[in-house]
């Protein structure tokens, strides 16, 4: 919430004008660019002259506070009756304001009341009067700014100043406070940028205790730095020079730290700008009260992906709308969520909180595999690999973020099994595409598993292989069924199972049970079953619950045998 005093020449304007039976403060709304005349009727219509009429100009971006005069508008009426003038509209090549910013209008209707007075002259009774109320305003708007601008690091003063950075625990360094210059040097083998947070501690051999008083930065190249540092206590010993040597937390990238020269006390008090200066590395670590803290102390939650945050959604001063996209939503989330905005957010602020929209997407992969393609457990891995990063990278995507295809396609391109890949996303409700764009406070629900294709293959293949399928099957037979029936059912059913199955429709023991079934007939014990496929060398056994294989597109799966173990007793 800001605050604006209002100046002198203004109060008097708008007390003369009420004094003389005019309307004041009138706000409407400027009209669109191509259109000249303002939407909104005057209240007080029919009006008889505009006296006043300000607003903005220049861009969105950069507006200026401008009065315009009768060259940029005029009053006319939208009935045509010239009798009953109730609206503004600009002029060609007139000043115009910028598109839906507020107008500030005063002017006098037609009809108005007898006036008490009317002797407005300079020098008058009644414009000295309202000349001297005018200014007592005026100075009351000003000390109120005075207290506003008083509350804030960059403009609050002496006393004020004191009090606004004791909120994170800084005080003014009085006149004899020890301080000294700290350098700070770069080893050898320390590259990039280095950070020195403020309040650094640095010591010596008695343990005199230092602290840096703003953050230091070592740009890469830069071999050293100074930084100001201060006795931990107006009583801290003073040190020679070179005695601060010593740091308490190793910093990465520092070999060595100095005091070039001895110490000395401040002959005065810390001034207000190098308070300031000092103060605001110690607000940024503080986090506190701000809507960057927020979203900062918000982001630092292993739990929250994003976090979007509106000042007075609902016009209200005071309020702040907080939503927030989960990784993944649960109630100790929640809660974690609601406490750490307790602890940072600004006192009497009311916070309405709540969690992002979520848009489910379909995920569609097109594959082209290196060489020949995979055999069934390989390209089961890899599925599960391209899967795996596919909804990191897409549960990544912050609300109001653009999914794009290359970003997604160079993740699953560093597998070197795969040579190309295409991949659709399909909203609920929308239509496949390789990109999406999500609106603002809305983020991305990945179905899983998601779909692939059957793979193409960079290389043909000399020809189809034969993988060889072998089922142990543990039965109970019902009454009446012999176990020659129960064999010709199984083998017939068995094959033709077997023929179904694809590099998107896996072989599992599930699978195949479910495609064997036959209550009339048999009950197959599950958990004693097990199924083996032999594909050239390798083995891979499939039993009630555990694994799968997926057939490469050059491979068909062939009955290689079914061994039944009948139990007795029946069904």
């Amino acid at each position: 919430m800001s605050y604006v005093p209002r100046l002198y020449d203004e109060i008097v304007r708008d007390l003369l004008t009420t004094l003389t039976g005019g309307t004041v403060a009138e706000s409407l709304v400027a009209p669109a660019t191509d259109v000249a005349l303002v939407p909104t009727k005057l209240r007080d219509r029919p009006v008889r002259r505009i006296s006043h009429l300000e607003g903005f100009v220049g861009t969105p971006e950069r507006q200026v506070r401008y009065r315009f005069t009768a060259a940029d508008f005029e009053l006319v009426s939208t009935s045509g009756d010239d009798n009953n003038k109730d609206a503004l509209r600009y002029r060609d090549g007139g000043r115009r304001p910028i598109p839906g910013t507020v107008l500030t209008v005063n002017y006098y209707p037609v009809a108005t009341r007898p006036v008490p007075v009317n002797d407005l002259n300079t020098g008058s009774v009644v414009r000295t009067l309202m000349e001297t109320v005018a200014f007592e305003q005026a100075m009351t708007y000003q000390h109120l700014d005075q207290i506003y601008r008083s509350a804030f690091l960059e403009t609050a003063e002496g006393r004020s100043l004191d009090k606004v950075v004791a909120l994170v625990g800084l005080r003014r360094l009085p006149a004899g406070h020890p301080v000294a210059t700290m350098r700070f040097t770069r080893s050898s083998a320390g590259a990039g940028r280095i950070a020195v947070p403020a309040g650094t501690a640095v010591t010596d051999d008695e343990g005199n205790r230092y602290l840096t008083q703003e953050e230091l930065v070592l740009e890469p190249g830069e071999s050293s730095r100074d930084v100001m540092a201060a006795g931990e206590e107006p009583g801290t010993a003073e040190v020679q020079a070179g005695a601060l040597d010593r740091l308490e937390v190793v910093i990465a990238g520092i070999d060595r730290l100095s005091n070039p020269a001895a110490s000395r006390r401040l002959g005065q008090a810390e001034s207000d700008e190098e308070l300031r200066r000092r103060s605001r590395g110690a607000f940024h670590g503080a986090v506190r009260g701000t809507l960057d803290a927020l979203r900062f102390h918000l982001l630092s939650l292993e739990e929250v992906k994003d976090v979007s945050l509106v000042e007075e959604p609902n016009g209200v001063p005071g309020e702040l709308r907080i939503d927030v996209a989960y990784f993944t939503e649960t109630d100790e989330a929640r809660a974690r969520v609601a406490e750490r905005i307790r602890q940072v957010k600004p006192a009497g602020i009311r916070v309405l909180s709540g969690a992002a929209a979520r848009k489910r997407v379909q995920v569609r992969v097109a594959p082209t595999l290196a060489g020949t393609g995979l055999a069934g457990p390989e390209l089961s891995t890899l599925r599960g690999t391209v899967e795996q990063q596919l909804v990191a990278m897409l549960n990544a995507v912050p609300p109001g973020g653009t999914v794009r295809r290359a970003p997604l396609t160079a993740a699953v391109m560093e597998d070197p099994r795969l040579v190309d890949a295409r991949i659709y996303l399909t909203p609920d409700g929308g239509e496949e595409s390789e990109t999406l764009t999500l609106a603002s406070g809305e983020v991305l629900d990945v179905a899983t598993p998601i779909q692939f294709d059957t793979p193409q293959t960079e290389t043909a293949s000399t020809g189809q292989l034969d993988v060889q399928v072998s089922a142990l099957l543990v039965l109970h037979l019902t009454a009446g069924t012999t176990q020659a029936q129960a064999q010709q059912a199984l083998d017939n059913a068995m094959a033709s199972h077997l023929s179904t199955r694809a590099p998107d429709a896996p072989l599992s023991f599930d699978s195949l049970a479910a495609a064997l079934r036959d209550d009339t007939r048999y009950a197959i014990v599950r958990d004693e079953s097990t199924v083996t496929v032999e594909s050239g060398d390798r083995f891979f056994q499939l039993s009630d619950g555990v694994g799968s294989y997926a057939p490469a597109p050059n491979e068909t799966l062939r009955k290689q045998s079914l061994d039944l173990q009948i139990r007795e007793g029946g069904l």
